[in-house]
């Protein structure tokens, strides 16, 4: 006789068995009348190669009755370019106007005040907008500096307008030429009234990349026979009032009065809000570079030694910290030491560059160094944007979804500091676009050498005329819908657009 507990446990475990196979008939069921409608998701980032485009589609079978038809898909990898890349917001500054080593998208200038405010009030920006005309023309952005001295033999010596000396502003005897005390009431006064025109006039302009944080010390680099590291000092404090001048703030500090004495003084400045600053640093002088960035976390970092590997070495000691904090949300630039053209300080500087991800190359040598050696430098300056693989629908009906799934790769040191979304669309036999979409995703986002998927389903629409189109992208500006920022891949049109495919629109 079986035991109760025996056949209490054959009878669960045969109602199981029985469970189990009732589920697996109704699985394989469900599985036979879709079809199988959807379309494998596996995808893999391929290494890079010359651009080839493979069909994918296989046709389909047992296709239910509300399961749409599969399409073919094709798989492309854009062939990458080699060399620099010009692109918005990053690379090359030349000192020429003309016969420019390698081409630049970022034109820039700096010159003394007077340049600019020739009288009390009276504004020339004649030497900004013709650097504007030039670069706008060329496709390009523009950048520059204010200094209130440039030493000889590139410059007659301190910068303060006759105007003002006129008043008795006061002047003093520097190292390398003369220089306006920076402490002097008057100084300051005049100064902060001209940066704030300059800041009206430019501060959010979509034409200018970036602005230096200039007007102290030799060639507006920081570095001044009057800096005083004590603090409470009275040009510790005229330092931080001419940094205010740029990024904005309030506070009564000490200046000196026409007699010679030290009186207290109040102010208050707008500040640049909206265009990028750029803060220079020369070493030994870092006081002034804590303060501009323990104010605001959006200022970039600018050294005018590259190449010189104790300037380099000194950077490292001194700045290396708040250079990592800085790169990833705002621009480090260089200019190059001006005897840093040999074969072994172009090799320092590429490394260095690499190090802490400089977005800005600023030309130095009056013609001497090897270009091929700079062009490898320029490889690895900024941003570089790569498509390394495309998997699109090649053939659909209007109406029907339009997939695309792509593997993108910034392979550069730096992200661009700005939006561009990105945007693909058809394009006819005369270039237009006949329908169009644009991503969420921008490349300012995305990590450095790693690799960025991105996957749309995207309706078509009923109207679509049928036909053959060509399949382009573009990395745009937000304001213009224009292309703004290079890819370093094969197929780019006189418009900016990158052809990476073909599309087909049944009747």
């Amino acid at each position: 006789m079986m035991d109760p507990n025996t056949w209490h446990r054959q009878r669960v475990c045969g109602t199981g068995v029985a469970r189990l196979l009732t589920l697996f008939l109704v699985i394989l069921m469900l599985i036979l009348i879709s079809g199988g409608c959807s379309e494998p998701s596996d995808r893999s980032a391929a290494a890079t190669s010359t651009s080839t485009a493979v069909p994918t589609s296989i046709p389909s079978t047992a296709q239910g009755a509300d399961c749409p038809p599969e399409r073919p898909t094709t798989v492309a990898y854009p062939e990458k370019l080699d060399g620099y890349v010009p692109s918005a917001f990053m690379g090359w500054q030349d000192t020429r106007i003309s016969e420019k080593r390698f081409p630049e998208m970022v034109g820039y200038i700096r010159d003394n005040w007077p340049v600019f405010e020739p009288q009390e009030g009276v504004y020339d920006w004649s030497k900004i907008e013709n650097l504007r005309n030039r670069m706008v023309a060329e496709g390009g952005k523009i950048s520059f500096r204010i200094q209130t001295v440039k030493p000889p033999p590139w410059g007659s010596g301190h910068g303060v307008p006759d105007w003002l000396l006129a008043r008795g502003a006061a002047i003093r005897d520097g190292s390398l030429s003369q220089e306006p005390l920076y402490s002097d009431c008057q100084f300051l006064e005049a100064h902060g009234n001209f940066i704030n025109a300059l800041r009206q006039r430019y501060d959010g302009d979509p034409d200018v990349a970036y602005l230096d944080i200039g007007s102290y010390g030799f060639y507006g680099e920081w570095h001044s026979d009057q800096y005083d590291i004590e603090p409470e000092s009275l040009d510790w404090h005229a330092r931080r009032r001419i940094m205010d001048m740029y990024l904005g703030g309030a506070g009564t500090r000490p200046c000196t009065d026409s007699a010679g004495q030290t009186v207290m003084a109040s102010y208050q400045y707008e500040g640049f809000q909206q265009t990028q600053l750029v803060m220079p640093y020369t070493p030994g002088f870092a006081d002034s570079l804590h303060y501009a960035l323990g104010q605001r976390q959006d200022i970039g970092i600018r050294h005018d030694a590259l190449g010189s590997e104790p300037h380099q070495e000194k950077y490292r000691s001194e700045i290396k910290d708040l250079v990592e904090k800085t790169w990833p949300h705002a621009p480090i630039v260089f200019e190059f030491y001006p005897e840093a053209y040999t074969p072994e300080a172009l090799r320092s500087a590429r490394d260095f560059v690499e190090e802490m991800h400089a977005s800005y190359l600023h030309e130095n040598f009056d013609e001497q160094g090897d270009n091929a050696l700079i062009e490898r430098i320029l490889e690895r300056t900024g941003y570089r944007l790569l498509l390394r693989e495309i998997r699109h629908t090649s053939e659909l009906r209007p109406g029907e979804t339009f997939s695309v799934d792509m593997f993108w790769e910034n392979a550069g040191v730096a992200p661009p500091y700005v939006n561009s979304p990105l945007v693909v669309l058809f394009a006819n036999q005369q270039g237009e676009a006949v329908w169009s979409h644009q991503f969420d995703a921008s490349p300012s986002d995305w990590p450095i050498e790693e690799p960025v998927r991105l996957q749309e389903e995207l309706p078509l629409p009923d109207t679509l005329p049928s036909g053959t189109y060509d399949l382009k992208l573009a990395l745009v500006d937000p304001e213009t819908a224009r292309p703004l920022l290079a890819i370093a891949i094969a197929g780019r049109d006189v418009q900016g657009y990158y052809a990476v495919g073909k599309v087909k629109i049944l009747p």
